[in-house]
């Protein structure tokens, strides 16, 4: 059966390379709760297999118990049918609650510390990642030395076996089945758990908030991602061996990896001066 963009009727939430809808039961072969995951027109084939890979993996491993149940095509789009989960996100479940915020902040790193006990040699290594998006159109701003020093940084930084989500905020962490679970694996990769921590901070620090946020409300929302941030990191380092200095080892490859996917234009001129200020240095 073919369905239309219209059959779907509004989506559960927008991102900016998908949106997510309800899927209507369409035959016996599928759960009947089920949404799918809609890549804006145009998104790269081998994206949306390297994802549902990666759902697979962290599937098996036992990270998830959600479910991909494969690619559909809706119209121009390609998508991904994933069990529904039923439950919020650690960003609703603390806007519903403030008084939850610094508990939630902690479970933010408990489910990060959970996640990077787990390893994988099925998903690519973080270091070649980063390696290849040197190579893409948004760092061509790099000189032909900054480009030999990142290559250099990139690769003495430590290998690893641990999966990693590279996306990971509260945003992506939901209350499910009586605990917590992680969505949306489309960055996942292998290596260091510094790099995910690193990115971790990228986003919840550094990176643009949603387009046309209004000023007022830019300035609350950073002032609750400053309060997450410094919860989750003291929750991080009080339950693992991590350190700062490791973690901030990883910020160039974090600001390669961030620029080479989502090209901002309200991060471009920071992020490059930034970049450059770490390839700069001895």
């Amino acid at each position: 059966m073919s369905l239309s963009l219209a059959d779907l009727g509004a989506p559960i939430a927008t991102g900016r390379s998908a949106e997510i809808y309800a899927w209507p039961p369409v035959g016996p072969d599928l759960p009947d709760d089920l949404v799918v995951k809609l890549f804006a027109e145009g998104y790269a084939p081998d994206l949306v297999a390297a994802e549902e890979a990666a759902c697979a993996e962290v599937l098996g491993i036992g990270l998830t118990d959600i479910r991909c149940h494969g690619q559909v095509r809706v119209e121009s789009r390609a998508g991904l049918l994933l069990d529904r989960i039923h439950g919020d996100s650690l960003t609703r479940l603390s806007e519903r609650n403030p008084l939850r915020l610094r508990e939630n902040s902690r479970v933010l790193a408990r489910e990060h510390v959970r996640m990077h006990e787990a390893s994988t040699d099925l998903l690519p290594d973080v270091r070649d990642t980063a390696l290849g998006a040197l190579d893409t159109a948004p760092l061509g701003f790099l000189t032909v030395a900054e480009h030999g020093r990142a290559e250099e940084v990139i690769r003495a930084l430590p290998s690893g076996d641990r999966v990693l989500h590279l996306d990971y905020h509260p945003e992506n962490v939901f209350a499910h089945g009586g605990g917590f679970t992680v969505i949306d694996w489309q960055t996942a990769l292998r290596g260091d758990p510094a790099a995910d921590v690193a990115t971790t901070v990228l986003l919840l620090r550094d990176a643009e908030l949603w387009p046309g946020t209004p000023a007022l409300k830019r300035l609350l929302v950073n002032a609750v991602r400053r309060l997450v941030l410094s919860t989750y990191l003291a929750e991080y380092t009080r339950l693992t061996a991590m350190t700062t200095a490791r973690v901030d080892a990883w910020r160039a490859p974090a600001l390669v990896l961030r620029m080479s996917t989502l090209d901002i234009p309200s991060e471009r001129d920071r992020f490059r001066a930034e970049l450059r200020e770490l390839l700069a240095r001895p």
